[in-house]
């Protein structure tokens, strides 16, 4: 199961990619009909992936382009999914960017939905376990400032896949070489709350990151 935002101003598109998704992967996706109402969402919940429109009605509204900008400058790495009948190659260009993105054209079918949800997946999963790999080095590195960069990554390993317990146990190892042993051990509970199978996490040792 996996964790969807839906964002589109058309109550009726909104209503047909819930029935989809939540067919497909037997989830119950989030909505918001505006950029606003989706940004304030993102701020309190963390999704696998989020579908938006790129034009929204209103002359104030916030577009999807700036939709995207603004969840990558909140560190939200989320993959996105542009579903829209209006979008322009000048706009995917814009927002490639800000990767992962990708493009549906309405209108579409579920199995073009499917493989477009499906690629951003493992997009995602892909980027997870570079970041783990790049994040194991630096994290047991004694050069001088990579701890800090290990960090930056295990963030972003947060924001790809928040149901992993992965980032937690990454991050309990290096809070813990900064002495904070308390704050430390909140992320290892936290880690073994969201590890359903308990089995920690050793380093380089093979992970089920789904």
């Amino acid at each position: 199961m996996i964790d969807v935002l839906v964002v589109d101003d058309e109550k009726h598109v909104r209503n047909l990619l819930v029935r989809m998704i939540s067919t497909m992967y037997e989830c119950q996706p989030m909505e918001a009909e505006s950029v606003e109402e989706a940004l304030k969402i993102c701020d309190k919940h963390k999704f696998d992936v989020i579908t938006t429109d790129i034009k929204f009605n209103g002359e104030d509204e916030l577009d999807g382009k700036e939709f995207i900008k603004r969840l990558r400058l909140r560190g939200i790495f989320t993959p996105v999914l542009i579903i829209s009948a209006f979008a322009t190659p000048e706009d995917i260009a814009e927002v490639c960017k800000y990767t992962p993105v990708d493009y549906l054209a309405k209108p579409f079918t579920q199995d073009e939905l499917r493989k477009k949800l499906k690629s951003l997946l493992e997009y995602q999963k892909e980027s997870f376990e570079k970041y783990l790999r790049e994040a194991e080095g630096l994290i047991h590195s004694n050069f001088p400032g990579d701890l800090d960069k290990g960090e930056q990554l295990v963030r972003v390993m947060f924001s790809l896949m928040p149901s992993s317990p992965i980032p937690h146990y990454l991050m309990a190892e290096i809070i813990e070489k900064r002495g904070n042993h308390e704050l430390a051990e909140r992320h290892r509970n936290a880690a073994r709350a969201l590890d359903v199978n308990q089995r920690g996490y050793r380093k380089g040792e093979e992970i089920d990151t789904d």
